[in-house]
């Protein structure tokens, strides 16, 4: 496995962690000496040789976890010393500044959609970088006490960003006497989620059986014993069939209430334009003394065009046009 699939890159913002992964490369492979100026460059040509090759490994390994952009900065030194001493110098930030910033992360994070896994991740990498800073200026005699002090703060803003759901866990960690760790605070956290998971999953599908099992009870019938009037096959009805076919134009794709080619249907959209044209207009419709007149013939025509722009058979609708609801 090559180096850049085994160690995050480096990109600028992110020093701390790099930094992390990239000694502990190196220690695994005994050349962390060519970056903690720990061993002098040898002055004897053969043994300088051996080290040059070496050297040159630890710059390949550097250069290739760093983005392009940053490796033009490097070009100027030549040796893996010279290189690391500049990327800690200009990236390394353990100023007051960038305390400041880490406890405003610290202070906004919240859990809000992310898993407990995930959300732990993020709390971990801004909490880990704040505390080296502060443990970098405390003495070794205090270190213990303070580590102790940030490791009971550390459990309580990891609980108190928690969403509600998980109000009740939160509660029985705390009202412990000793309250639980941090770490074993997780394990009960991700326990619970996995538990929340599951009833969900259970309650939304108890919910959706219970919904059909109510729809075709009140239809009288099962699921099963549905025909569906267009594919003649049964579990659904004309309107959801995925078979659709036109009696008039026996085209697939639509049903014969929706069918262009029909007739029927062409004179109630041309109908439908001619009113929205007239309504349209600035100028009032004339009125001829006898429109006011309707005779039982008319009416009749009237209702049988109803009917057929609604996709309804009447008497006076011929077989080729009838179609199930």
């Amino acid at each position: 496995m090559s180096i850049e699939n085994t160690i995050v890159r480096f990109t600028g913002k992110n020093f701390p962690t790099w930094e992390f992964q990239f000694k502990m490369f190196l220690k695994g492979k005994e050349l962390s000496n060519h970056i903690d100026n720990s061993t002098e460059v040898p002055t004897n040509e053969k043994e300088f040789a051996q080290w040059e090759v070496k050297d040159a490994k630890v710059i390949s390994w550097l250069l290739g976890t760093i983005e392009s952009h940053l490796v033009t900065n490097l070009r100027c030194f030549t040796t893996a010393q010279a290189m690391w001493d500049y990327l800690h110098r200009i990236y390394h930030q353990d100023h007051s500044a960038r305390k400041f910033q880490l406890e405003l992360e610290i202070s906004t994070y919240s859990q809000g959609n992310l898993p407990i896994a995930q959300f732990y991740s993020g709390f971990i990498n801004l909490w880990c970088e704040y505390s080296a800073i502060v443990h970098a200026k405390v003495p070794t005699t205090a270190l213990a006490a303070l580590q102790a002090v940030h490791a009971e703060s550390q459990r309580d803003q990891f609980l108190m960003k928690l969403r509600p759901e998980f109000e009740t866990v939160r509660a029985g960690l705390l009202n412990r006497n000793p309250v639980p760790s941090l770490d074993i605070c997780l394990g009960y956290l991700l326990r619970e989620e996995q538990r929340l998971s599951t009833q969900m999953g259970m309650t939304s599908e108890k919910v959706f059986s219970e919904t059909m099992n109510v729809a075709y009870a009140a239809q009288g019938r099962g699921k099963n014993k549905l025909q569906c009037f267009s594919c003649k096959e049964f579990g659904h009805i004309a309107r959801n069939c995925p078979k659709k076919v036109c009696n008039y134009c026996k085209k697939e794709g639509h049903l014969i209430k929706d069918c262009r080619v029909r007739p029927q249907n062409r004179q109630s959209q041309a109908f439908q334009a001619a009113v929205q044209s007239s309504s349209s207009s600035s100028a009032p419709p004339t009125v001829s003394s006898d429109s006011s007149v309707l005779t039982p013939a008319m009416v009749q025509q009237m209702i049988v065009s109803a009917f057929t722009a609604l996709g309804l058979q009447g008497s006076g609708v011929g077989d080729g046009d009838r179609e199930g609801a």
